[in-house]
């Protein structure tokens, strides 16, 4: 993700009568880092990198702080041994960060059914609609409006079966029928070429469920065994 550090290790350990290494941003770029196994230089540090490359002369791992979206690309090492030159590329993605958001409160009784609003009031067409669910961003419902597709419920465990639908014109989401095991951060994320990527989350908790006409209710006093003997 962006703003945050990679290391690309090539493990050179094993490798045995190594002169110089060298890394590359691209296949044929220039060498951004190199290194004689005493000394260290960045000689072609642009401005993309400056300031933010650290070589590691014993190991010859290259790490990049505070990544940025335009480091995405190909890192080529080149291994000057005693027998000739060696090679490695390693392919870095870096992800934008979503921004830092608020997140709405819900608080639903158990047994009704709660629906996460985007305020979205209509899609333009290409969007790309996608909802997880909990701290590990698991994915439970996506809908691709470009490609005309059918809303996708992911349902790996069942938590969810039969219980979401999702609303292809507003990306909004409805949880029927909710249970204890719904309680968590809901995040929804609606991307497009034509407009700003929208981001939202929720976090919901579940409170007991609701009596219904005709049901009996216990209203526990909490009087202990010893109380109940005093009294009497």
């Amino acid at each position: 993700m962006e703003g945050e550090s990679v290391t690309l290790n090539p493990d050179l350990s094993e490798i045995q009568g190594i002169n110089e290494i060298l890394w590359r941003f691209g296949a044929s770029g220039p060498v951004i880092a190199g290194t004689d196994g005493t000394k260290i230089s960045y000689p072609h540090l642009t401005e993309i990198f400056r300031d933010r490359l650290q070589l590691d002369h014993q190991t010859g791992s290259l790490t990049i702080n505070n990544t940025r979206t335009t480091d995405s690309g190909l890192y080529q090492l080149e291994i000057i041994l005693n027998t000739g030159p060696s090679y490695m590329t390693f392919s870095v993605t870096v992800y934008e960060s979503p921004p830092v958001i608020d997140v709405e409160m819900k608080s639903v009784t158990e047994g009704d059914s709660v629906t996460l609003q985007t305020d979205v009031t209509e899609l333009h067409g290409d969007e790309l609609i996608v909802w997880r669910f909990g701290d590990e961003g698991k994915l439970i419902a996506k809908c691709d409006i470009e490609a005309k597709s059918s809303p996708l419920h992911n349902d790996t465990d069942g938590r969810f079966r039969d219980r979401l639908k999702l609303d292809h014109q507003t990306g909004s989401l409805t949880i029927s029928d909710i249970r204890n095991t719904h309680s968590g951060l809901y995040t929804v994320k609606i991307s497009s070429s034509s407009k700003q990527t929208l981001y939202k989350r929720f976090s919901v908790t579940i409170s007991g469920e609701a009596a219904a006409e005709g049901d009996t209710i216990l209203f526990g006093t909490h009087v202990n065994e010893e109380e109940r003997i005093e009294e009497c």
